[in-house]
């Protein structure tokens, strides 16, 4: 994951720094490589919100049997719901963490589509430009 989040970044640096001289050739190929880059990105979304979802459900089943279990002992329903709560404490952990990195990773490939489009309108206006010259 960090290699790929590390390539990204070198891209939209150079980009960054090289958008106003870069040739239409140049800005092709990064966005060629920022395009595949993305998609290896979704992936690690696709694979990390499986996962949130997964430590979600788990979390749900864990303070339902606890909550089953202190009742089953003779808890009032609204105690045993409080326990299995507070029990449950790693699992929200757990859940909070996975959901955390899912969602920073969704950003971060939403962000780095727009900077494709950026590089792309570029593109356009630079060939746009490079028509006028030759007229």
């Amino acid at each position: 994951m960090n290699e790929i989040l590390e390539k990204i970044n070198v891209i939209i640096n150079w980009y960054h720094q090289k958008s106003a001289s870069a040739s239409p050739d140049d800005l092709l190929k990064c966005k060629d490589k920022l395009v595949t880059y993305n998609y290896n990105l979704a992936e690690l979304v696709a694979e990390y919100s499986k996962n949130y979802h997964k430590n979600y459900y788990i979390r749900k089943l864990t303070v339902a049997r606890m909550k089953n279990a202190y009742i089953k002992n003779g808890e009032a329903v609204g105690k045993a719901e409080s326990l299995a709560t507070e029990e449950a404490a790693e699992a929200f952990d757990n859940e909070l963490e996975s959901e955390a990195l899912a969602m920073r990773l969704e950003l971060l490939l939403r962000q780095s589509n727009k900077v494709v489009d950026a590089i792309q309108q570029r593109i356009s206006y630079l060939k746009t430009e490079m028509r006028r010259e030759n007229l």
